[in-house]
């Protein structure tokens, strides 16, 4: 799989409600809800790279690990 954000190589892993927890190299460890996902399918929405590897690494510096994406998280292009 690719990483939903940098479309570089990925793994994920099936969350619930239609989400994935998703491993890239480049992104680091992160979880995108099911309707994140159905945005960026049906709406054709693609992620800013930087400023979302900024938001993660934001919400890693206060304590979150896998910062979860949601559908109202505005890191869009």
């Amino acid at each position: 799989m690719r990483c939903f954000i940098c479309e570089q190589p990925a793994t994920d892993v099936p969350e619930t409600q239609g989400g994935r927890l998703v491993n890239c190299s480049d992104c680091g460890w992160y979880k995108i809800s099911g309707t994140a996902l159905h945005l960026m399918q049906v709406h054709v929405r693609v992620f800013n790279v930087p400023r979302s590897r900024d938001w993660l690494d934001l919400q890693r510096t206060n304590g979150i690990a896998q910062p979860l994406i949601q559908g109202d998280t505005n890191l869009w292009d």
